[in-house]
């Protein structure tokens, strides 16, 4: 099955075409705790564009998670290497 638009592709198409994630749903994907960006601006809830702006300029929790607990688990061979990793190191991809 080739990817994208072409006919046969594995691309999923609503009836107006490609559906746009919500700002929940990218929110989620960034590892951020639902309507973390549905903050109040002048008396309103902020609207989507600058929703996905700002979601856009953040940095995935659990990549930068897991990236960090690897550099501890490394950290921790290279220093003291006759020592065991600690056995609740999680360095799987699931947020804490």
């Amino acid at each position: 099955d080739a990817p994208g638009p072409q006919p046969g592709g594995a691309l999923l198409r609503g009836p107006c075409g490609v559906r746009r994630l919500t700002p929940r749903e990218t929110e989620r994907r960034q590892g951020l705790p639902d309507d973390y960006t549905l903050v109040e601006y002048r008396g309103k809830p902020a609207a989507d564009g600058p929703r996905y702006e700002a979601i856009g300029n953040s940095m995935a929790v659990p990549v930068l998670r897991w990236i960090g607990r690897r550099i501890m688990a490394v950290d921790a061979l290279i220093v003291l290497p006759d020592l065991p990793l600690l056995p609740d190191l999680d360095l799987g991809l699931l947020p804490a």
